[in-house]
């Protein structure tokens, strides 16, 4: 029950903003902005080292960074936070693994939440979610695309929507972004937003009367993309579909799913009736992918992390939230969330190949042997962070980065 209760703790991170200050890279402080306009360095009082796949320190960032693996290197936030406030200042870095450098992105004020398992690698540009006010407060929030292009150096924030939910979802396909967004006032509606990065103008291609489906994530597909819909059926059991999409925004398919989900939320420990499942599969969702256009990868906001052959029916993988999956435009990865140093017997880092769980080799450093994230980008740039204790405040930590395994 314990770990039960830690690892609710761990993913509540999704939801609830760290406190944090500027980070360093480890040879040279970053330069923390002075009210004069001027830099002064700064010092970390508990930072994470970022090393290599051999253990040479590349650098080091704040332990409360939100880092995301990409092409080149780790795009991370650290939100600053006055005591008892709901929002505050975001900062976006990027740490090269060409040079260790460690530059500003751009800051966002007044930042309730960023949906970071929705950062996502296009042409270049690193994207993520974020809505800018207090998204529990009465007052509807903006829901932010937040776009980053490493070349330069620069951020840009365009409006989605001025009706945001943090638990938006993103993907990238045929060069341009997807975002879902379940839309909290107006019309409210279930969304889907289209960015096009060359002439940089948000668009809704589809959309859904909220009364009759709630959408839950979206994900790539080849030659287009898949909409995780749940069909809300008052008085009845609700039902789950995939719905693929072609490149035109037009409707291909419609796969119910929700006789083989229930079965795999079944099997996860503590769920114990269909009742339990049926509410499980009633909550938003942080993971979302389909694999080969056939295996289920779902992670939601309970406990529920399971793994499905969508043919056969076959649950791959089912186990609890003292699981997570990878985020980042790789992947994805499952791996087991470690709190004791003396109930690690070995490290679990799992992927879906050819229809089975394949577990991969990791060997953390006796010193740190806790995994507490994975993370993969496009092209197959890995960060592991593991840690020597629980919470991760209180953590010395390491996060390993290298090229594709």
């Amino acid at each position: 029950m314990l770990r039960k209760i830690i690892a609710l703790m761990l993913l509540s991170v999704l939801a609830v903003a760290a406190v944090g200050c500027t980070a360093n890279n480890g040879q040279d402080p970053i330069a923390a902005n002075a009210p004069d306009g001027t830099e002064q360095p700064i010092e970390l009082e508990n930072p994470f080292m970022i090393t290599d796949e051999s253990g040479a320190e590349l650098g080091r960032i704040d332990n409360s960074a939100n880092f995301t693996a990409v092409d080149g290197g780790l795009l991370y936030s650290v939100l600053t936070l006055e005591e008892y406030a709901y929002t505050g200042t975001a900062e976006y870095r990027f740490f090269s693994l060409k040079d260790n450098s460690d530059v500003l992105l751009g800051k966002l004020e007044d930042q309730g939440y960023e949906a970071g398992f929705s950062r996502t690698e296009l042409n270049g540009m690193i994207c993520t979610l974020a809505v800018r006010g207090n998204p529990a407060g009465s007052a509807p929030v903006p829901l932010l695309l937040l776009a980053f292009d490493i070349g330069s150096k620069t951020m840009k924030t365009y409006t989605v929507s001025e009706y945001g939910f943090p638990y938006a979802s993103m993907t990238a396909s045929g060069g341009k972004l997807l975002i879902m967004n379940h839309e909290t006032s107006g019309d409210k509606a279930e969304k889907v937003y289209e960015f096009d990065p060359a002439s940089e103008e948000i668009k809704e291609i589809l959309s859904f009367d909220s009364s009759v489906d709630s959408l839950r994530a979206v994900c790539a597909a080849e030659n287009g993309f898949y909409l995780l819909r749940l069909k809300l059926n008052n008085g009845g059991e609700n039902e789950m579909f995939i719905d693929r999409y072609d490149e035109e925004y037009s409707k291909v398919s419609e796969q119910p799913i929700t006789d083989v989900l229930l079965r795999a939320i079944t099997e996860v420990p503590s769920i114990l009736s269909r009742q339990d499942a049926l509410g499980e599969m009633g909550l938003n969702v942080s993971r979302f992918a389909v694999i080969d256009g056939r295996y289920l990868v779902y992670e939601n906001f309970g406990i529920s992390r399971v793994v499905i052959d969508l043919q056969t029916g076959e649950t791959i993988f089912a186990k609890d939230d003292n699981y997570s999956v990878s985020v980042g435009s790789g992947g994805p990865v499952i791996y087991r969330l470690d709190f004791d140093a003396e109930d690690v017997p070995e490290p679990e880092l799992i992927v879906i190949e050819n229809g089975e769980a394949v577990r991969l080799p990791f060997a953390p450093d006796d010193a740190h042997r806790l995994i507490q994230r994975v993370t993969v980008s496009e092209s197959g740039v890995w960060a592991v962070l593991t840690v020597d204790d629980f919470p991760m405040q209180n953590a010395s930590g390491v996060i390993r980065v290298w090229p594709e395994m």
